[in-house]
């Protein structure tokens, strides 16, 4: 069920209880005929802004991804930082807790661990140790 007909079904079901609306940002009354007949035409029109709104965004996004462009947030770390991770990992004589390395990069926790579960943490820290 689309927003403005949730809308219009709300207002009818407190209409048949003899409760009138009134919407004071807009001065709507729903106790006369004409403050339904606009309260109705308010919840249209804001739903066609809405529309609008979504089918503007979605042409602006599409017109960005025909141009080379993708939204969101960067990447925390490239390649080169990952391969710095990589080292220091390993390094365990002169990083010997992780949150050490974490603070060497200048990333954050969460964006550490989504590139470095704790199994690929271990992998690294084993390998420097076996080979020692």
């Amino acid at each position: 069920m689309g927003k403005v007909s949730q809308v219009i079904k709300t207002a009818a079901d407190i209409h048949e209880r003899g409760i009138a609306l009134k919407v004071l940002t807009q001065n709507i009354d729903t106790s006369t005929s004409e403050g339904r007949l606009f309260f109705h035409m308010t919840a249209a029109f804001d739903e066609f802004q809405r529309e609008l709104i979504v089918e503007n965004t979605r042409a602006g996004l599409a017109a960005a991804n025909r141009r080379g462009r993708r939204g969101g947030r960067p990447k925390a770390m490239n390649e080169q930082a990952i391969k710095q991770a990589e080292a220091l990992l390993k390094d365990t004589e002169n990083y010997p807790f992780i949150g050490d390395v974490i603070d060497q990069l200048g990333i954050g926790r969460t964006a550490f661990y989504r590139y470095f579960p704790t199994d690929r943490i271990k992998e690294l820290r084993n390998e420097h140790s076996a080979k020692a």
